[in-house]
């Protein structure tokens, strides 16, 4: 599955088709490993563990249970990001996230923020758009003057596109990724921990990380 929603370093979508970016990478290798022929069909947030739940879609990477609504099987936790609040240039500082608890935030369209929710106690206010990427220019811009959004998403942006008064003000989580499985295709669960345990071991896992950092 290709998630519109995504951004890069994870992946970047051109005429609703996989471009480049980690996702892909990822994809294409345990393909590979597993004999098959990947299809990166296009997906928006919203509908992307219903398909995988249904079976119109087989995998969703970069993902962990508590994001997804759905029944799904899971791969072994093998990558790890970093949720912040990002800031930009008219924006006061701030130490903790009760200190948004009124301040509008950019957000994905579909995606959940359990941690940041329970924190303030309510939902947040939200402000969303399609992609983290869209959401870094309105910060640059001064459209928002916060957004949540993922560390190695904004360390990427900024390398691209030097903005010195954007920058992260507070880390909301550290978390441990996988990838959701359709139990449609169960028979696949082993495989793919085996074919994961040996990316790692072997280092391919590591330099597909390191060609976006």
């Amino acid at each position: 599955m290709a998630p519109t929603n995504q951004s890069m370093p994870m992946l970047r979508m051109a005429d609703k088709r996989a471009a480049e970016g980690l996702l892909k990478d990822l994809g294409e290798v345990l393909a590979q490993r597993l004999g098959l022929n990947p299809v990166f069909l296009p997906f928006p947030s919203k509908r992307a563990a219903p398909a995988v739940a249904t079976g119109a879609a087989d995998l969703l990477c970069y993902a962990k249970p508590e994001w997804l609504e759905a029944d799904l099987l899971w791969t072994q936790p093998f990558l790890s990001g970093t949720g912040i609040i990002a800031a930009g240039p008219n924006a006061p500082p701030v130490s903790q996230l009760q200190d948004l608890r009124d301040e509008p935030l950019g957000t994905v369209l579909g995606y959940r923020y359990p941690v940041i929710d329970q924190a303030l106690t309510r939902p947040i206010p939200r402000e969303d758009v399609a992609d983290a990427e869209t959401n870094l220019r309105r910060l640059a811009l001064g459209r928002i003057r916060y957004a949540v959004t993922d560390r190695d998403a904004l360390a990427y942006y900024l390398k691209r596109h030097p903005t010195p008064s954007l920058r992260e003000v507070i880390e909301v989580e550290h978390y441990q990724l996988g990838c959701a499985l359709s139990p449609a295709k169960a028979g696949l669960l082993q495989p793919l921990n085996r074919a994961i345990d040996r990316m790692r071991a072997d280092g391919t896992l590591d330099k597909l990380l390191n060609r976006y950092r």
